[in-house]
């Protein structure tokens, strides 16, 4: 089967003298759906809900599914970040921290 598509509609190239009209030519293999290759198969789509939590009014961490905690703030995610043992940037990041406060170090002790 073999399908015959043009570039550029023709009241683009009417408008337009200096682009060039052309029309491409596409040879097309019908392939029978029992004759795909596994990795070109249908899947049906799935649902995966992420996990996520607030902390309540008594500093409880509240585990959930919905994006918004019942105070109407957005929730944050149950899962930690990925960690790469070659972390290329860890030195920027403490320098940053240092410079602006931020180390454990820096950080009154905590009251408990």
């Amino acid at each position: 089967m073999v399908l015959r598509v043009s570039a550029l509609s023709p009241s683009v190239c009417r408008s337009s003298p200096a682009s060039r009209c052309s029309s491409v030519t596409l040879a097309v293999r019908l392939v029978p759906h029992h004759r795909r290759s596994p990795s070109r198969r249908r899947t049906s789509c799935t649902r995966v809900t992420s996990s996520s939590f607030y902390i309540n009014d008594n500093g409880d961490k509240v585990y959930t599914t919905k994006k918004e905690s019942p105070l109407g703030l957005v929730t944050q995610s149950a899962h930690p970040a990925r960690f790469s043992p070659d972390d290329k940037y860890s030195r920027q990041r403490v320098l940053l921290k240092k410079r602006f406060g931020l180390l454990p170090t820096q950080q009154p002790p905590p009251k408990y």
